[in-house]
Protein backbone atom coordinates (compact mmCIF):
# COMPACT_ATOMS: atom_id res chain seq x y z
CA UNK A 1 0.00 0.00 0.00
CA UNK A 2 1.34 3.40 -0.98
CA UNK A 3 1.88 5.85 1.86
CA UNK A 4 0.23 8.63 -0.14
CA UNK A 5 -2.79 6.54 -1.12
CA UNK A 6 -6.23 7.61 0.01
CA UNK A 7 -6.77 4.24 1.73
CA UNK A 8 -3.65 4.71 3.88
CA UNK A 9 -4.55 8.32 4.69
CA UNK A 10 -8.11 7.46 5.74
CA UNK A 11 -6.96 4.46 7.77
CA UNK A 12 -4.18 6.39 9.51
CA UNK A 13 -6.53 9.27 10.33
CA UNK A 14 -9.17 7.02 11.86
CA UNK A 15 -6.55 5.04 13.82
CA UNK A 16 -4.96 8.26 15.11
CA UNK A 17 -8.34 9.48 16.32
CA UNK A 18 -8.91 6.15 18.08
CA UNK A 19 -5.56 6.39 19.86
CA UNK A 20 -6.27 9.98 20.90
CA UNK A 21 -9.41 8.71 22.63
CA UNK A 22 -7.97 5.42 23.92
CA UNK A 23 -4.80 6.73 25.63
CA UNK A 24 -6.43 9.44 27.81
CA UNK A 25 -9.28 7.06 28.59
CA UNK A 26 -6.83 4.36 29.75
CA UNK A 27 -4.95 6.89 31.88
CA UNK A 28 -8.18 8.06 33.52
CA UNK A 29 -9.26 4.46 34.23
CA UNK A 30 -5.88 3.64 35.86
CA UNK A 31 -6.03 6.75 38.03
CA UNK A 32 -9.54 5.89 39.14
CA UNK A 33 -8.45 2.36 40.03
CA UNK A 34 -5.38 3.64 41.93
CA UNK A 35 -7.42 6.22 43.86
CA UNK A 36 -10.03 3.61 44.67
CA UNK A 37 -7.35 1.18 45.95
CA UNK A 38 -5.71 3.84 48.13
CA UNK A 39 -9.08 4.91 49.55
CA UNK A 40 -10.02 1.31 50.28
CA UNK A 41 -6.70 0.67 52.06
CA UNK A 42 -7.11 3.82 54.11
CA UNK A 43 -10.67 2.86 55.03
CA UNK A 44 -9.56 -0.64 56.09
CA UNK A 45 -6.78 0.74 58.28
CA UNK A 46 -9.12 3.20 59.97
CA UNK A 47 -11.64 0.42 60.61
CA UNK A 48 -8.88 -1.81 61.98
CA UNK A 49 -7.59 0.84 64.38
CA UNK A 50 -11.09 1.75 65.53
CA UNK A 51 -11.98 -1.88 66.08
CA UNK A 52 -8.89 -2.49 68.18
CA UNK A 53 -9.39 0.74 70.14
CA UNK A 54 -12.93 -0.27 70.99
CA UNK A 55 -11.93 -3.73 72.29
CA UNK A 56 -8.67 -3.00 74.19
CA UNK A 57 -8.79 -1.55 77.70
CA UNK A 58 -5.64 -3.03 79.30
CA UNK A 59 -2.28 -3.07 77.52
CA UNK A 60 -0.84 -5.76 79.79
CA UNK A 61 -3.67 -8.13 78.87
CA UNK A 62 -2.24 -11.03 76.76
CA UNK A 63 -5.51 -11.28 74.83
CA UNK A 64 -5.21 -7.67 73.73
CA UNK A 65 -1.71 -8.33 72.42
CA UNK A 66 -2.87 -11.53 70.63
CA UNK A 67 -5.78 -9.64 69.10
CA UNK A 68 -3.45 -6.97 67.74
CA UNK A 69 -1.04 -9.59 66.37
CA UNK A 70 -3.90 -11.50 64.81
CA UNK A 71 -5.30 -8.39 63.13
CA UNK A 72 -1.96 -7.23 61.72
CA UNK A 73 -1.11 -10.69 60.36
CA UNK A 74 -4.48 -11.01 58.67
CA UNK A 75 -4.22 -7.58 57.06
CA UNK A 76 -0.43 -7.73 56.47
CA UNK A 77 0.06 -4.50 58.37
CA UNK A 78 2.34 -3.33 61.20
CA UNK A 79 1.29 -1.75 64.48
CA UNK A 80 2.84 -0.06 67.53
CA UNK A 81 1.34 1.26 70.76
CA UNK A 82 3.06 4.25 72.32
CA UNK A 83 2.48 5.41 75.83
CA UNK A 84 2.04 8.93 77.15
CA UNK A 85 5.77 9.25 77.75
CA UNK A 86 6.51 8.48 74.09
CA UNK A 87 7.97 5.05 74.79
CA UNK A 88 6.94 2.09 72.62
CA UNK A 89 4.85 -0.31 74.71
CA UNK A 90 3.85 -2.89 72.10
CA UNK A 91 4.93 -3.51 68.53
CA UNK A 92 3.79 -6.30 66.28
CA UNK A 93 4.64 -7.45 62.77
CA UNK A 94 6.80 -4.34 62.46
CA UNK A 95 8.49 -3.88 59.09
CA UNK A 96 12.27 -3.43 59.32
CA UNK A 97 12.07 -0.34 57.12
CA UNK A 98 9.78 1.44 59.57
CA UNK A 99 12.10 3.49 61.77
CA UNK A 100 11.45 5.49 64.92
CA UNK A 101 10.22 7.96 65.93
CA UNK A 102 6.77 6.58 65.18
CA UNK A 103 4.91 9.45 66.80
CA UNK A 104 5.98 12.86 65.60
CA UNK A 105 5.16 16.19 67.25
CA UNK A 106 2.90 17.17 64.39
CA UNK A 107 0.99 13.89 64.68
CA UNK A 108 0.67 14.30 68.47
CA UNK A 109 -0.76 17.77 68.08
CA UNK A 110 -3.23 16.56 65.51
CA UNK A 111 -4.39 13.68 67.70
CA UNK A 112 -5.35 16.17 70.38
CA UNK A 113 -7.91 17.54 67.94
CA UNK A 114 -9.08 14.31 66.28
CA UNK A 115 -9.38 10.73 67.52
CA UNK A 116 -8.07 9.34 64.22
CA UNK A 117 -5.39 10.84 61.96
CA UNK A 118 -4.29 9.48 58.56
CA UNK A 119 -0.90 10.29 57.05
CA UNK A 120 1.08 9.15 54.03
CA UNK A 121 4.88 9.23 54.11
CA UNK A 122 8.00 7.78 52.46
CA UNK A 123 10.60 5.75 54.29
CA UNK A 124 13.57 4.07 52.62
CA UNK A 125 12.05 4.46 49.17
CA UNK A 126 8.76 2.88 50.28
CA UNK A 127 5.47 4.69 50.58
CA UNK A 128 3.52 3.98 53.78
CA UNK A 129 0.06 4.78 54.94
CA UNK A 130 -0.04 5.55 58.68
CA UNK A 131 -3.20 5.67 60.80
CA UNK A 132 -2.92 6.98 64.36
CA UNK A 133 -5.71 6.25 66.86
CA UNK A 134 -6.01 7.50 70.47
CA UNK A 135 -6.58 4.81 73.09
CA UNK A 136 -8.21 5.50 76.45
CA UNK A 137 -7.40 2.71 78.88
CA UNK A 138 -9.52 1.57 81.81
CA UNK A 139 -7.19 3.19 84.34
CA UNK A 140 -7.64 6.56 82.63
CA UNK A 141 -4.26 6.59 80.95
CA UNK A 142 -3.84 7.63 77.33
CA UNK A 143 -1.94 5.72 74.62
CA UNK A 144 -1.57 5.95 70.88
CA UNK A 145 -2.11 3.12 68.38
CA UNK A 146 -0.32 3.56 65.05
CA UNK A 147 -1.05 1.13 62.21
CA UNK A 148 1.29 1.03 59.20
CA UNK A 149 0.56 -0.36 55.72
CA UNK A 150 2.81 -0.30 52.71
CA UNK A 151 1.50 0.25 49.23
CA UNK A 152 3.23 -2.90 48.10
CA UNK A 153 0.03 -4.85 47.63
CA UNK A 154 -1.61 -1.87 46.06
CA UNK A 155 1.38 -1.37 43.79
CA UNK A 156 1.43 -5.04 42.82
CA UNK A 157 -2.27 -5.06 42.12
CA UNK A 158 -1.95 -1.81 40.25
CA UNK A 159 0.91 -3.25 38.22
CA UNK A 160 -1.22 -6.26 37.29
CA UNK A 161 -4.06 -3.97 36.34
CA UNK A 162 -1.71 -1.86 34.20
CA UNK A 163 -0.50 -5.00 32.41
CA UNK A 164 -4.07 -6.16 31.80
CA UNK A 165 -5.12 -2.72 30.57
CA UNK A 166 -2.11 -2.52 28.27
CA UNK A 167 -2.81 -5.97 26.85
CA UNK A 168 -6.46 -5.09 26.38
CA UNK A 169 -5.47 -1.79 24.77
CA UNK A 170 -3.01 -3.54 22.48
CA UNK A 171 -5.69 -6.01 21.45
CA UNK A 172 -8.12 -3.15 20.89
CA UNK A 173 -5.55 -1.31 18.76
CA UNK A 174 -4.91 -4.44 16.66
CA UNK A 175 -8.64 -5.00 16.17
CA UNK A 176 -9.19 -1.30 15.52
CA UNK A 177 -6.32 -1.29 13.00
CA UNK A 178 -7.79 -4.21 11.09
CA UNK A 179 -11.29 -2.76 11.23
CA UNK A 180 -10.04 0.70 10.29
CA UNK A 181 -8.15 -0.43 7.22
CA UNK A 182 -11.05 -2.65 6.21
CA UNK A 183 -13.39 0.35 6.38
CA UNK A 184 -10.87 2.64 4.67
CA UNK A 185 -10.42 0.01 1.95
CA UNK A 186 -14.17 -0.08 1.44
CA UNK A 187 -14.25 3.72 1.31
CA UNK A 188 -11.11 4.12 -0.77
CA UNK A 189 -11.61 1.40 -3.39
CA UNK A 190 -14.39 3.32 -5.19
CA UNK A 191 -12.13 6.39 -5.29
CA UNK A 192 -9.29 4.29 -6.72
CA UNK A 193 -11.68 2.91 -9.34
CA UNK A 194 -12.82 6.44 -10.18
CA UNK A 195 -9.18 7.47 -10.61
CA UNK A 196 -8.60 4.62 -13.07
CA UNK A 197 -11.75 5.42 -15.04
CA UNK A 198 -10.89 9.14 -15.14
CA UNK A 199 -7.37 8.35 -16.41
CA UNK A 200 -8.77 6.05 -19.11
CA UNK A 201 -11.20 8.78 -20.16
CA UNK A 202 -8.52 11.49 -20.20
CA UNK A 203 -5.60 9.56 -21.69
CA UNK A 204 -7.22 6.97 -23.97
CA UNK A 205 -10.47 8.82 -24.77
CA UNK A 206 -12.40 5.71 -23.76
CA UNK A 207 -15.75 7.35 -22.99
CA UNK A 208 -17.61 4.03 -22.71
CA UNK A 209 -16.17 3.33 -19.24
CA UNK A 210 -18.42 3.66 -16.18
CA UNK A 211 -17.80 3.57 -12.40
CA UNK A 212 -19.62 0.63 -10.82
CA UNK A 213 -20.67 2.16 -7.49
CA UNK A 214 -24.33 2.72 -6.63
CA UNK A 215 -24.39 3.76 -2.94
CA UNK A 216 -26.53 6.79 -2.12
CA UNK A 217 -23.82 8.83 -0.43
CA UNK A 218 -21.28 11.51 -1.38
CA UNK A 219 -18.99 8.94 -3.06
CA UNK A 220 -21.98 7.56 -4.96
CA UNK A 221 -22.84 11.10 -6.05
CA UNK A 222 -19.25 11.56 -7.28
CA UNK A 223 -19.45 8.24 -9.17
CA UNK A 224 -22.71 9.36 -10.81
CA UNK A 225 -21.07 12.66 -11.75
CA UNK A 226 -18.15 10.84 -13.41
CA UNK A 227 -20.54 8.50 -15.22
CA UNK A 228 -22.61 11.47 -16.35
CA UNK A 229 -19.45 13.23 -17.58
CA UNK A 230 -18.36 10.10 -19.45
CA UNK A 231 -21.83 9.76 -20.98
CA UNK A 232 -21.82 13.42 -21.99
CA UNK A 233 -18.33 13.18 -23.53
CA UNK A 234 -19.27 10.02 -25.37
CA UNK A 235 -22.37 11.69 -26.78
CA UNK A 236 -20.37 14.83 -27.54
CA UNK A 237 -17.73 12.83 -29.41
CA UNK A 238 -20.38 10.99 -31.41
CA UNK A 239 -22.20 14.21 -32.25
CA UNK A 240 -18.95 15.97 -33.10
CA UNK A 241 -17.97 13.23 -35.52
CA UNK A 242 -21.42 13.38 -37.07
CA UNK A 243 -21.20 17.15 -37.16
CA UNK A 244 -17.93 17.13 -39.07
CA UNK A 245 -19.42 14.59 -41.45
CA UNK A 246 -22.46 16.81 -41.94
CA UNK A 247 -20.34 19.96 -42.32
CA UNK A 248 -18.25 18.21 -44.95
CA UNK A 249 -21.41 17.24 -46.78
CA UNK A 250 -22.96 20.70 -46.37
CA UNK A 251 -19.82 22.39 -47.69
CA UNK A 252 -18.96 19.87 -50.38
CA UNK A 253 -22.40 19.88 -52.01
CA UNK A 254 -22.66 23.67 -52.59
CA UNK A 255 -18.99 23.86 -53.56
CA UNK A 256 -19.62 21.16 -56.15
CA UNK A 257 -22.53 23.17 -57.51
CA UNK A 258 -20.47 26.37 -57.52
CA UNK A 259 -17.57 24.72 -59.29
CA UNK A 260 -19.78 22.95 -61.82
CA UNK A 261 -21.92 25.92 -62.77
CA UNK A 262 -18.94 28.30 -62.73
CA UNK A 263 -17.20 25.97 -65.17
CA UNK A 264 -20.35 25.86 -67.31
CA UNK A 265 -20.53 29.66 -67.44
CA UNK A 266 -16.82 29.98 -68.16
CA UNK A 267 -16.95 27.54 -71.07
CA UNK A 268 -20.29 29.01 -72.29
CA UNK A 269 -22.14 25.73 -71.84
CA UNK A 270 -25.52 27.47 -71.62
CA UNK A 271 -28.18 27.63 -74.33
CA UNK A 272 -29.40 31.14 -73.70
CA UNK A 273 -28.78 34.28 -71.71
CA UNK A 274 -31.68 33.27 -69.44
CA UNK A 275 -30.02 29.91 -68.67
CA UNK A 276 -26.73 31.72 -67.98
CA UNK A 277 -28.45 33.94 -65.42
CA UNK A 278 -30.04 30.83 -63.87
CA UNK A 279 -26.56 29.30 -63.48
CA UNK A 280 -25.31 32.49 -61.87
CA UNK A 281 -28.29 32.52 -59.47
CA UNK A 282 -27.46 28.96 -58.40
CA UNK A 283 -23.85 29.96 -57.80
CA UNK A 284 -24.95 32.95 -55.73
CA UNK A 285 -27.46 30.90 -53.67
CA UNK A 286 -24.91 28.20 -52.92
CA UNK A 287 -22.35 30.83 -51.92
CA UNK A 288 -24.95 32.32 -49.56
CA UNK A 289 -25.55 28.85 -48.09
CA UNK A 290 -21.83 28.43 -47.41
CA UNK A 291 -21.64 31.93 -45.93
CA UNK A 292 -24.60 31.28 -43.60
CA UNK A 293 -23.09 28.01 -42.46
CA UNK A 294 -19.79 29.69 -41.64
CA UNK A 295 -21.65 32.51 -39.86
CA UNK A 296 -23.44 29.97 -37.64
CA UNK A 297 -20.15 28.30 -36.75
CA UNK A 298 -18.58 31.68 -35.99
CA UNK A 299 -21.54 32.76 -33.86
CA UNK A 300 -21.49 29.57 -31.81
CA UNK A 301 -17.76 29.89 -31.27
CA UNK A 302 -18.11 33.50 -30.08
CA UNK A 303 -21.01 32.63 -27.77
CA UNK A 304 -19.16 29.71 -26.15
CA UNK A 305 -16.05 31.85 -25.66
CA UNK A 306 -18.10 34.70 -24.17
CA UNK A 307 -16.94 37.12 -26.85
CA UNK A 308 -20.35 38.18 -28.12
CA UNK A 309 -21.59 41.67 -27.28
CA UNK A 310 -25.26 42.58 -26.99
CA UNK A 311 -26.52 46.02 -28.00
CA UNK A 312 -29.74 46.10 -26.00
CA UNK A 313 -32.60 48.48 -26.51
CA UNK A 314 -36.38 48.49 -26.13
CA UNK A 315 -37.77 46.55 -29.12
CA UNK A 316 -41.43 46.43 -30.16
CA UNK A 317 -42.08 42.67 -30.35
CA UNK A 318 -45.34 43.19 -32.25
CA UNK A 319 -43.52 44.83 -35.15
CA UNK A 320 -40.61 42.38 -35.00
CA UNK A 321 -42.98 39.39 -35.11
CA UNK A 322 -44.83 40.83 -38.13
CA UNK A 323 -41.50 41.34 -39.92
CA UNK A 324 -40.41 37.74 -39.21
CA UNK A 325 -43.70 36.39 -40.57
CA UNK A 326 -43.34 38.45 -43.77
CA UNK A 327 -39.79 37.16 -44.32
CA UNK A 328 -40.95 33.54 -44.04
CA UNK A 329 -44.22 33.92 -45.95
CA UNK A 330 -42.83 33.04 -49.39
CA UNK A 331 -41.13 29.82 -48.28
CA UNK A 332 -44.18 28.74 -46.29
CA UNK A 333 -46.46 29.42 -49.25
CA UNK A 334 -44.28 27.23 -51.49
CA UNK A 335 -45.06 24.30 -49.16
CA UNK A 336 -48.71 25.25 -48.81
CA UNK A 337 -48.37 26.14 -45.12
CA UNK A 338 -50.45 28.73 -43.31
CA UNK A 339 -48.67 31.28 -41.10
CA UNK A 340 -50.56 32.71 -38.14
CA UNK A 341 -49.59 35.65 -35.93
CA UNK A 342 -51.16 36.31 -32.54
CA UNK A 343 -50.06 39.55 -30.88
CA UNK A 344 -52.03 41.91 -28.61
CA UNK A 345 -53.26 45.27 -29.91
CA UNK A 346 -51.08 47.23 -27.50
CA UNK A 347 -47.35 46.98 -28.24
CA UNK A 348 -45.12 44.76 -26.10
CA UNK A 349 -41.58 45.97 -25.56
CA UNK A 350 -38.60 43.75 -24.76
CA UNK A 351 -35.17 45.05 -23.72
CA UNK A 352 -32.94 43.05 -26.05
CA UNK A 353 -30.44 43.03 -28.93
CA UNK A 354 -32.62 43.38 -32.03
CA UNK A 355 -30.29 41.58 -34.46
CA UNK A 356 -29.86 38.64 -32.07
CA UNK A 357 -33.60 38.47 -31.42
CA UNK A 358 -34.15 38.38 -35.20
CA UNK A 359 -31.65 35.52 -35.35
CA UNK A 360 -33.64 33.63 -32.69
CA UNK A 361 -36.93 34.17 -34.54
CA UNK A 362 -35.43 33.23 -37.90
CA UNK A 363 -33.91 29.97 -36.65
CA UNK A 364 -37.08 28.83 -34.89
CA UNK A 365 -39.54 29.80 -37.64
CA UNK A 366 -37.37 28.34 -40.43
CA UNK A 367 -37.02 25.13 -38.40
CA UNK A 368 -40.80 24.97 -38.10
CA UNK A 369 -41.22 25.46 -41.86
CA UNK A 370 -38.46 22.94 -42.64
CA UNK A 371 -40.03 20.11 -40.62
CA UNK A 372 -43.70 20.81 -41.41
CA UNK A 373 -45.17 19.33 -44.57
CA UNK A 374 -48.79 20.36 -44.09
CA UNK A 375 -50.88 22.40 -41.71
CA UNK A 376 -49.88 25.65 -40.08
CA UNK A 377 -47.25 27.52 -38.10
CA UNK A 378 -48.25 29.97 -35.37
CA UNK A 379 -46.27 32.73 -33.72
CA UNK A 380 -47.77 34.18 -30.51
CA UNK A 381 -46.55 36.93 -28.18
CA UNK A 382 -48.12 37.64 -24.78
CA UNK A 383 -47.26 39.74 -21.76
CA UNK A 384 -47.69 38.19 -18.31
CA UNK A 385 -47.30 39.79 -14.88
CA UNK A 386 -43.49 39.50 -14.67
CA UNK A 387 -42.50 37.88 -17.95
CA UNK A 388 -42.96 38.02 -21.69
CA UNK A 389 -43.68 34.76 -23.55
CA UNK A 390 -43.06 34.01 -27.21
CA UNK A 391 -44.27 30.70 -28.64
CA UNK A 392 -43.69 29.13 -32.07
CA UNK A 393 -46.00 26.17 -32.76
CA UNK A 394 -46.15 23.89 -35.82
CA UNK A 395 -48.05 20.82 -36.99
CA UNK A 396 -44.93 19.09 -38.23
CA UNK A 397 -43.28 15.72 -37.72
CA UNK A 398 -42.55 16.26 -34.01
CA UNK A 399 -39.71 15.07 -31.78
CA UNK A 400 -39.30 11.91 -29.69
CA UNK A 401 -39.42 12.57 -25.93
CA UNK A 402 -36.00 10.98 -25.32
CA UNK A 403 -34.42 13.44 -27.80
CA UNK A 404 -35.81 16.61 -26.20
CA UNK A 405 -33.21 16.88 -23.31
CA UNK A 406 -30.38 16.92 -25.89
CA UNK A 407 -32.13 19.07 -28.47
CA UNK A 408 -30.11 22.22 -27.73
CA UNK A 409 -26.70 20.56 -27.54
CA UNK A 410 -24.36 21.62 -30.29
CA UNK A 411 -23.87 19.06 -33.08
CA UNK A 412 -26.98 17.16 -31.94
CA UNK A 413 -29.47 16.18 -34.62
CA UNK A 414 -32.67 14.31 -33.81
CA UNK A 415 -32.83 12.15 -36.92
CA UNK A 416 -29.60 12.18 -38.89
CA UNK A 417 -31.00 10.99 -42.21
CA UNK A 418 -34.12 13.14 -41.89
CA UNK A 419 -32.03 16.18 -40.88
CA UNK A 420 -29.80 15.76 -43.90
CA UNK A 421 -32.83 15.53 -46.16
CA UNK A 422 -34.25 18.75 -44.70
CA UNK A 423 -30.92 20.55 -44.42
CA UNK A 424 -29.44 22.04 -41.27
CA UNK A 425 -26.26 21.31 -39.34
CA UNK A 426 -27.44 20.91 -35.74
CA UNK A 427 -26.11 24.35 -34.79
CA UNK A 428 -29.23 26.49 -35.01
CA UNK A 429 -30.99 25.42 -31.81
CA UNK A 430 -27.75 25.49 -29.83
CA UNK A 431 -27.23 29.11 -30.95
CA UNK A 432 -30.85 29.93 -30.06
CA UNK A 433 -30.55 28.52 -26.55
CA UNK A 434 -27.31 30.41 -25.87
CA UNK A 435 -28.75 33.68 -27.18
CA UNK A 436 -31.92 33.27 -25.10
CA UNK A 437 -29.86 32.68 -21.96
CA UNK A 438 -27.71 35.72 -22.74
CA UNK A 439 -30.97 37.69 -22.52
CA UNK A 440 -31.70 36.07 -19.09
CA UNK A 441 -34.46 34.03 -20.68
CA UNK A 442 -35.38 30.35 -20.83
CA UNK A 443 -36.55 28.00 -23.57
CA UNK A 444 -38.93 25.04 -23.30
CA UNK A 445 -39.92 22.41 -25.87
CA UNK A 446 -43.23 20.54 -26.00
CA UNK A 447 -43.56 18.01 -28.79
CA UNK A 448 -45.43 14.91 -29.94
CA UNK A 449 -44.43 12.78 -32.92
CA UNK A 450 -46.63 13.35 -36.02
CA UNK A 451 -48.64 15.98 -34.10
CA UNK A 452 -46.32 18.95 -33.88
CA UNK A 453 -43.89 20.96 -31.76
CA UNK A 454 -44.26 24.07 -29.63
CA UNK A 455 -41.24 26.06 -28.47
CA UNK A 456 -41.85 28.60 -25.70
CA UNK A 457 -39.40 31.43 -24.95
CA UNK A 458 -39.74 33.25 -21.62
CA UNK A 459 -38.00 36.57 -20.91
CA UNK A 460 -38.11 38.72 -17.77
CA UNK A 461 -39.76 42.13 -18.00
CA UNK A 462 -37.36 45.02 -17.44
Amino acid sequence: MKLNSVVFKIGTTILFLQLIILIPLGFIILQLILNYSVNETESQLVQLSEKYASQVHELDDPESIQLLEHLTEMTETSAVIIGEDGETIIQTNLNDNIAAPFLTNELSQRLQQDDTVVREYNEGGTTYLKVAQRLTLSNGEQATLIVFSTFGLIGESFHNIVVLVMLASLGAVVLATGFTFFISKKLGSPLVEMEKVAKQIAEKKNFSLRVNYEAKDEIGSLANAINHLSDTLERYQTNRNEFFSNITHELKTPLTYVKGYASAVRHEMYQSEEEKNEFLDIIENEADHISNLLDDMMDLSKIEEGKIDLNKEDINLNLLSEEMIRRTQMRASQKGLELNLDVPKSPIYLYCDKSRMEQIFTNLIENAVRYTEKGEISLAVQELSNTIQISIADTGIGIEQEDIPYLFERFYRVDKSRSRAHGGTGLGLSIVKNLVELHDGSIEVQSEVNVGTTIVLTFPKK
